[in-house]
Parts: C-alpha cells; structure tokens; sequence
C-alpha cells in the first residue's frame, strides 16, 4: 500500500499514485486517472496472478474500462495481451458522451469488461430537486452537489421502466446502455476460431456491471464477474445463459449503487449471482460512497496477493 501506481512504466505523468486505499473522491470519480495492476510486471507475473487471484485480475479489468485507449495498449502490451476498446456516440442527459467497453484476451483467455457512464467533464453540479426527491423514494439520500459522473449513473439508475428482455424483465436504461456497444463486441467474439478453445469472461462495475450481466444474458460466458452492481430486473433466473453461467456479485461494504434501485412493487427489481461481501476493514469512515470506488474494490482484492502491495 502507499507504492504508485505506475510501476511498470518509467514516466507516466497522467497517472497517479493511490492514497488512503482509494476511499477519496477522486479515485471515486476519477478513476481512469490511476493505473490498474499496481506491481505487475510483464507477462510472466500476469498470467501467475491469473491462475491464483483471477477476481483480483477481473477486479483490475473493471478498472481499465475507466482507462485512456493509448495507456491501456501500452499497459497491456507490457503483460503480454491484445485490448481492443468499443465506445458508443450517444449523448446521455447533455453531459456524458456514450459508453465503452474494452475486449482483452491472451493465450486462451479473453475479458469483456463494461465500464458505466462517466462525466465528460469532472466537476460538481447541483443536484437536481427531482433527482433528490426520486433518490428519496427509494431510501437513498444524496448530498447538495454532486460530481457529473455520479449524477449521471444515478439518473440512469432511476430510469426504472423494465421490458422484457431473453425470458426476463430488465432496467430499460441498462438495456439501452448494453445494446449500444453489443454488435461490434458479439462481432469481434465471434471472430475466435471455436477450434481454439476460447474462455470468455464479462465483467464490469458499476453500471458496467449491469451491462456485464446483461451481456451474460445474451451470450454463453465462462464466468460472470461484477464490481457494485446495481439490481437489474426480475425473472433473471429465468433467461438459460444466466443460469448456468456462474455469476460472483461482490459488494464493498454500504456500497450505495447496490441498493439505489427498488425492490418494492411496481418495479420489483432483484438482484441475481452470488453476492460475496467484501468490506475494508482497515477504514472506519462514514462516507458510503467510497465504498463505491472500483480502486478501493480493487485493492481489497490484491490483499494478500504477492507483489501488489
């Protein structure tokens, strides 16, 4: 702990070193500021993590969706994977410009992982009174300002028209959010010869996780992994991929995007998986919204893994 976060690289101004665990507002809603896999080094080491912490590996996965397209090819270049990144051109609520995803794969293995809305711009506004009043219904207070990119996740949280979707119902919004990047990611997976032996995982956080489950429900994964995963409809269960695809949903202590969409009639949202609590116990902080951070998730995980702290 305490260790920068660009260790694998010599000179990398943009990125920095993590502090106090990454329960800080801006590992919160900066995080494609901090690299991910904090003391990796090359392919060797990757691939050792792998095969002993995989969720610490999904966990970091989670986090480079968040990342600039330039430093995650000289990121992963350095570990010995191919990443091809995916972005949408939709314009959601005047302030976030579409969504992205990245594909990773190496040797036998290729990640799908979904990062969720950001703000193009990283400032703080005022909550909206509706946005304040529709948070309240549902037993989630907001404070007087909030960072973009949280606003705009909790808008599409609270966009909780379901449809049905593959046997099941499912937040519209998520839905959306995940068809708007599918055709390019389905095209690229199907482009992997069935001769070898590809195991194709998804994973996400946030509303990146949303979109990682519902991808699960449109294609065969190996494994889903998710990082704060907001509840995604109801009859989940129902859809044949989900169900036979394991599913871990870990959650960070009071993380607040578990809980933000309601399980109360009509709406009757559920969430699906394992869920695997996980908390910081070396933290004693009020602030909920820390709990959120993908970093603070992600080095939760790396305790304990060799080399990472």
């Amino acid at each position: 702990m305490g260790s920068t976060t660009q260790s694998i690289f010599e000179k990398e101004p943009t990125m920095k070193a993590i502090q106090n665990r990454g329960r800080t507002f801006d590992a919160l809603f900066n995080p494609k500021y901090y690299a991910p896999f904090p003391g990796i080094h090359g392919p060797d080491r990757f691939r050792a993590v792998w095969r002993s912490d995989p969720d610490y590996v999904f966990a970091n996965m989670a986090h480079a969706a968040y990342v600039d397209d330039a430093f995650n090819q000289t990121l992963f270049g350095k570990l010995g994977a191919t990443i091809k990144p995916y972005a949408s051109e939709a314009d959601h609520h005047g302030v976030i410009r579409g969504r992205q995803a990245i594909l990773v794969h190496w040797d036998k293995v290729a990640i799908v992982s979904f990062r969720g809305t950001e703000g193009t711009e990283q400032v703080t506004v005022q909550t909206p009174e509706f946005l304040r009043k529709a948070a309240d219904v549902v037993g989630f207070e907001l404070p007087e300002r909030l960072n973009t990119f949280l606003a705009t996740d909790i808008l599409d949280d609270l966009n909780f028209l379901q449809v049905p979707y593959n046997g099941a119902e499912v937040h519209r919004g998520f839905l959306a959010a995940t068809m708007e990047l599918w055709p390019k990611i389905e095209a690229d997976l199907n482009s992997f010869p069935p001769a070898d032996g590809m195991e194709v995982y998804v994973t996400g956080h946030s509303l990146g996780a949303a979109m990682a489950l519902i991808a699960g429900m449109t294609r065969k994964f190996k494994r889903i992994v998710t990082f704060g995963e907001p509840r995604v409809g109801r009859n989940i269960a129902q859809n044949s991929l989900v169900v036979s695809t394991p599913h871990t949903r870990y959650v960070n202590g009071r993380d607040p995007v578990t809980t933000i969409v309601p399980t109360v009639p009509p709406f009757s949202f559920e969430h699906h998986g394992e869920e695997r609590p996980i908390s910081d116990l070396k933290k004693n902080d009020d602030n909920r919204l820390f709990d959120h951070s993908i970093i603070n998730y992600e080095q939760i995980l790396g305790d304990g893994v060799a080399g990472v702290r």
